[in-house]
């Protein structure tokens, strides 16, 4: 039986996080939502979530890996498990790797990756996977 979890969304897609927080409540946990990095960073230092869903480009194209870099470098937040839910990939296609040059081939500050759009069940079992893991 997977536990409850205080769940941070930190995504500027509304209706992503609405979706996103119906299927998380639906199994018990709480959601707390952030729609830019600043915002998510003040809700992280006002209490620790359990896990943390960040998409990579709000308000600049790498700023869910910025402050997942962040959060890595700090000792009070390395340890928060972050699945990052983007149309990254995607949008890296489109736009060619040399422009994310500065972020590929490095570790990436995540743990677990799943591409927009989202499949509630494999969301479901990726939160599920990821408490498990503390």
């Amino acid at each position: 039986m997977q536990r409850e979890a205080d769940i941070l969304i930190i995504d500027d897609d509304k209706d992503l996080v609405g979706s996103m927080r119906i299927v998380l409540e639906s199994k018990g946990h709480k959601v707390r939502t952030a729609a830019d990095s600043k915002a998510g960073y003040a809700e992280i230092q006002a209490k620790i979530p359990d896990l943390i869903i960040l998409d990579v480009m709000m308000t600049s194209d790498t700023e869910g890996f910025d402050l997942a870099y962040k959060l890595r470098n700090q000792a009070a937040y390395g340890e928060i498990p972050i699945l990052m839910v983007t149309s990254f990939p995607k949008h890296m296609a489109e736009q060619g790797p040399e422009k994310f040059q500065h972020i590929l081939g490095e570790d990436w500050p995540v743990t677990k990756f799943l591409e927009k759009p989202l499949d509630p069940e494999e969301l479901l079992a990726a939160v599920a996977d990821l408490l498990q893991g503390d």
